[in-house]
């Protein structure tokens, strides 16, 4: 499959017309380290649910506090293989990394925490999780722009394009950074990079702010919250069932309870892309209804995530919720199948951390990478 893309040579700097057989190897490789670092995450959690459920060992407070300790440092190396060695762009230096990272690490980290009390006081209050992963849900719906800027320690500008449309920019140095819709309804407000205000050219800034005001309108940002809330109660629902976790130990029930939402995030990654992939297609479409070309920005997107899909569909439609340049250039002149859910695959990253899981660190497009645990790339 020809892949028709720009290439990024720096942070937000946009030039060439291919993407290079180098930039094409390198997103593999990410690709691989990120299959390594969930399977690492799903086969701990499968181990850690038979230790529960054998019945065998203790888990005091101690316990916690070193099982805490030990996934903060494996992940650590996972993040500094995908945020140094495998980075898209120029590569940090260690300091570098080591300064931005360390900062995001200890805020997504100071999050969890929160995320563990919550879950505590709901089971000793409720004698289950899912008042609390519904509360926790809530809460980062509503404060994921103060978290991302905590993450990433990009602030925030209001900017107004040539077309006259008020968005925010936001300066990070990650060029896979796509920022996203902040809020519900109408009224949303659309977050990009700084760069993009800077260097993208007018014409395909407008087909994007286009393309998410649409999906504004159409309330997807809310629906993708709601449908992911269902999902994810669903499972914490299955998970309390099948496990009896209610009647455990507070520190067993909530180990369990992360080993357990751990897999059925993992069950998300499979299924959720190939949910999510018309609202991509049906943007598109809205924006070529509007006579507007999104042929160049189709073409852009790629080389500054990182990513253009898979020559192998059933990869394309696992590993891929954007689905590639290719595909969504053919779907243009084409009708939506299917409903549009809105972003599931890549904002279930996100509302995955109120079921107490790394995966939303793990996956291939955000390890290593802080500026993009909140706000995943996305289109």
């Amino acid at each position: 499959m020809g892949r028709p893309a720009l290439r990024v040579d720096q942070f937000g700097t946009f030039r060439g017309d291919t993407m290079t057989p180098d930039q094409t190897k390198l997103a593999r490789r990410r690709l691989s380290l990120g299959i390594v670092n969930v399977g690492f995450w799903v086969t701990a959690s499968i181990c850690g649910l038979a230790l529960i459920r054998s019945g065998r060992g203790s888990i005091d407070a101690s316990t916690i506090v070193a099982i805490v300790a030990a996934v903060w440092g494996v992940q650590a190396i996972f993040d500094t293989l995908g945020g140094v060695l495998l980075m898209p762009g120029i590569r940090p230096t260690p300091w570098a990394f080591l300064k931005a990272w360390g900062h995001g690490a200890m805020v997504h980290t100071l999050v969890v925490a929160v995320i563990g009390v919550v879950a505590t006081l709901s089971l000793r209050w409720t004698g289950g999780f899912c008042t609390g992963l519904a509360a926790s849900t809530v809460a980062l719906a509503l404060t994921r722009r103060f978290l991302h800027a905590a993450m990433s320690g990009g602030g925030f500008r209001p900017v107004t394009i040539g077309s006259g449309e008020k968005l925010l920019s936001t300066r990070v140095d990650d060029p896979s950074f796509t920022g996203g819709l902040i809020g519900f309804g109408s009224h949303a407000g659309v977050l990009v990079s700084e760069a993009w205000c800077q260097n993208l050219p007018g014409s395909e800034l407008q087909v994007e702010l286009s393309r998410r005001r649409w999906q504004a309108t159409q309330g997807l940002p809310f629906r993708t919250v709601i449908i992911l809330l269902l999902w994810n109660l669903t499972g914490c629902q299955t998970g309390a069932l099948t496990f009896d976790l209610g009647s455990l130990p507070t520190g067993a029930a909530l180990l369990g309870q992360a080993c357990w939402m751990t897999l059925w995030s993992f069950l998300g990654l499979l299924v959720l892309p190939s949910l999510g992939r018309a609202s991509v297609f049906a943007a598109d479409r809205a924006v070529a209804s509007m006579k507007l070309d999104p042929s160049g920005w189709i073409r852009r997107l790629p080389t500054m995530t990182g990513e253009d899909g898979n020559d192998r569909p059933w990869v394309e439609a696992i590993f891929y919720p954007i689905p590639s340049a290719a595909r969504r250039m053919n779907s243009l002149g084409s009708p939506v199948r299917g409903p549009v859910f809105g972003d599931l695959a890549r904002s279930q990253l996100f509302y995955s951390l109120a079921g107490l899981t790394l995966l939303g660190r793990a996956v291939h497009c955000n390890v290593g990478r802080p500026a993009l645990w909140v706000f995943p790339p996305s289109a």
